[in-house]
């Protein structure tokens, strides 16, 4: 799989969940805690402009696998480090994802794992 694939994936799960409301702007944002650990939250701006939260218990669980790859091919080279990111879609299908660094967050878990 490469990262065009997981985009489509992430995205393709993202209006399922969606359905067939309307809607101008979906968000998933993402912590990275490690191989096999991730948080995610996020939802959808409807047209009116209320803003509803997904249920990530009614997503594909394929999700996680899609982020952990996301990270593991961005990430390969140690140039692009990251343990957040933000994923925006549009209805035209128009996409944007962020990558950061927290600093903090990295230092939580290191503590964490420490204990």
């Amino acid at each position: 799989m490469n990262v065009d694939d997981i985009y489509n994936s992430v995205a393709q799960n993202m209006l399922v969940n969606i359905g067939r409301q309307e809607w101008s702007k979906a968000v998933i944002e993402v912590e990275y805690y490690g191989d096999d650990a991730l948080k995610m939250k996020g939802g959808f701006h409807q047209k009116n402009t209320d803003f509803t939260s997904f249920k990530f218990r009614n997503f594909d669980r394929k999700i996680v696998n899609d982020f952990q790859q996301l990270h593991e091919i961005t990430t390969e080279n140690d140039s692009n480090k990251w343990n957040r990111a933000v994923f925006y879609l549009k209805p035209t299908g128009e996409f944007n994802i962020d990558f950061s660094w927290d600093q903090e967050l990295a230092d939580e878990i290191e503590w964490l794992n420490d204990e």
